[in-house]
């Protein structure tokens, strides 16, 4: 009788570590999310957040550590619009409160 022929041993299995593990993707996604929302609900204070979540997102882009550069500058932009359309708003509802305030009947 023959022997079944040998094959080679199967390559090990890649670990996480073998490709730079998985991308930290969640201060992007984060930002992203918030800044799209700032439009409905407390802009200047949301607003501010995905501008902060953002740039950290876009931070770890650079780095390599990251993959969704869009979804962080998404965050970014969104926020700074959001941010600058509701201080535009606060400073428009202070002058006509004033306005109200100083004419007398």
């Amino acid at each position: 009788m023959s022997q079944p022929p040998s094959y080679p041993a199967p390559p090990p299995a890649p670990s996480a570590d073998t490709y730079g593990g998985q991308p930290e993707n969640g201060l992007g996604l984060a930002a992203m999310i918030i800044g799209i929302a700032s439009f409905f609900v407390l802009a200047p204070l949301s607003s501010t957040g995905a501008v902060i979540l953002g740039i950290l997102g876009l931070r770890k882009v650079r780095a390599g550590r990251a993959t969704n550069r869009g979804q962080a500058l998404t965050g970014v932009i969104c926020g700074a619009v959001s941010l600058v359309l509701g201080l535009v708003v606060i400073i428009y509802v202070v002058a006509v409160m004033s306005h109200g305030v100083n004419t007398a009947p």
